[in-house]
């Protein structure tokens, strides 16, 4: 039976920053955020609606002394932010600048034990000009809806030409996102348009350009999610809807899409959304466990001399897990148990 009216739920994340729990060990004393809480809320939406779409939008992998601890050390066990992305049953992610911090292999490994794609149409192999990790977009069907999602990073800086590390060329994310949703368009049919784009709307980053505003004038998108400026957005802009939860999972962004029967598509009617904040869920006691061993072996090594000889011998390392471990107290890891 074909439904003549559709609602469509959609949740991002976005900056998570390799942030899992609230407690003061990871670095941060402040409010109530990570991984484990949204998995809370993420869970108890998929009770409400089981057919919703989940999506990152960039800079998971790095961030927290969990994930420099991994990435030094452990990057032959399962990813913990992976882990805890295949457990949630992401439907995909967009690559975010971080990602990419820890190198190439790093990077490729984390998309290869990922249960759902990577998207980033702009991230391509230098000579054959190919999305270099293989999915610029992906398409779902839910509810007899057909909705595209396209995945684009964040456009880098440069004063000699295009970015490129080692095999990869990073392309003009404004025109790399206007030729593939023409592209899509044309060869999909869609119902409903996503894109998914680690930017925003700052242009003064020292790091990236941020070209959400430009995005915003390209004709066929209808939802357009952004991450790395780490700010909250919720609002209508130039005909699109744009979404911004925050950072470091103090919130999920949840949009509701309201749909109606058009002849043999669907028409999207209403678009609205909202915040969930991190505040009023508990912690996930089965995203806890699924990094309880890693997380303990980051604390056994940030109370060892291994890491101060680490830091003392290296000075370039992440400034960050520097801080963290000169802050750290002995009641940080009695909290732990």
């Amino acid at each position: 039976m074909v439904n003549e009216h559709v609602q469509i739920t959609i949740l991002q994340t976005n900056d998570i920053h390799g942030h899992v729990k609230s407690s003061s060990h990871w670095g941060t004393d402040q409010e109530a955020h990570g991984m484990a809480r949204l998995s809370s809320l993420i869970k108890n939406r998929r009770i409400e609606d089981p057919e919703l779409l989940l999506f990152d939008t960039g800079d998971m992998l790095k961030g927290s002394p969990l994930t420099y601890h991994y990435a030094k050390y452990n990057d032959h066990m399962p990813n913990p932010m992976i882990s805890i992305m295949n457990h949630l049953q992401y439907d995909c992610a967009t690559i975010g600048e971080f990602d990419f911090d820890y190198g190439v292999p790093f990077l490729s490994r984390a998309i290869g034990r990922s249960f759902f794609p990577w998207l980033a149409a702009n991230v391509v192999h230098k000579t054959t000009k190919e999305p270099y990790f293989g999915f610029p977009y992906t398409v779902k069907t839910v509810k007899g809806v057909k909705i595209a999602i396209l995945g684009v990073s964040a456009t880098r800086k440069t004063d000699e030409g295009p970015y490129i590390v080692k095999d990869i060329l990073f392309e003009d994310a404004y025109f790399s996102a206007k030729r593939w949703v023409g592209f899509i368009h044309e060869n999909e049919s869609p119902d409903l348009v996503i894109l998914n784009y680690h930017g925003s709307f700052n242009e003064k980053s020292s790091r990236s350009i941020d070209q959400a505003d430009r995005i915003c004038t390209i004709d066929g998108i209808d939802i357009l999610l952004t991450g790395r400026e780490h700010i909250k957005i919720c609002e209508e802009r130039d005909g699109k809807f744009v979404m911004q939860s925050g950072s470091f999972g103090t919130d999920l962004g949840e949009i509701q899409v309201s749909l109606s029967r058009f002849g043999s598509s669907y028409k999207v009617e209403t678009i609205k959304g909202q915040w969930l904040s991190a505040d009023h869920a508990e912690s996930d006691k089965e995203v806890e466990k699924l990094v309880h061993f890693q997380e303990l072996e980051t604390l056994n090594w940030s109370m060892s001399e291994t890491a101060e000889k680490h830091f003392s011998a290296i000075d370039s390392e992440d400034q960050l897990i520097k801080d963290w471990l000169e802050n750290l107290r002995l009641k940080d890891y009695i909290d732990f148990f």
